[in-house]
């Protein structure tokens, strides 16, 4: 009998921002990840995703920054309920939420699994994809940094074992 642990996955990207963003979240990469035998996806976009559009822009004239720093403080406590963070690069320079929830899984002694489909280097040099302190923290996390999403799904599923 095969023998692999549970793992669960946070998600780690701004594509909760925009409407194809959600729509990718929910159609694409939560179903594809959920198909995995024994991975549970941590989502901080899940409440959004339940959401209309219309309320969703409503959002930053009504959010409080008390609920705004709620928010931010359950992200963390989900990142360290978590075995990876999955974090999507992409974007001229990679979103500022997520460097910071890397940051954060990193000191938490996380996994850390990044990708970035976007073509554009953004690093300091063409030897680095992404800034230098992104790209350390996920290489010394023990985790890697893929070109594309079914990449990193084969290394969160070589974790399982």
């Amino acid at each position: 009998m095969h023998n692999t642990k549970k793992i669960n996955v946070y998600l780690a990207s701004p594509l909760g921002f925009t409407a194809e963003g959600r729509l990718y979240i929910r159609t694409e990469l939560v179903p594809k990840l959920e198909s995995m035998p024994n991975v549970k996806v941590l989502d901080p976009w899940a409440g959004l995703l339940r959401m209309s559009d219309p309320e969703i822009m409503r959002i930053p004239k009504t959010m409080s920054r008390q609920l705004a720093l709620k928010i931010g403080g359950e992200n963390f406590k989900m990142i360290e309920r978590s075995d990876v963070v999955l974090a999507c690069l992409n974007g001229p320079d990679p979103d500022s939420g997520t460097c910071i929830e890397i940051g954060y899984a990193y000191g938490r002694q996380k996994h850390i699994i990044g990708y970035r489909t976007d073509y554009r280097l953004t690093g300091e040099s063409h030897k680095i994809r992404v800034n230098l302190q992104v790209e350390s923290a996920i290489l010394l996390s023990g985790g890697e940094l893929f070109q594309n999403l079914n990449g990193a799904m084969v290394r969160i599923a070589m974790l399982r074992k």
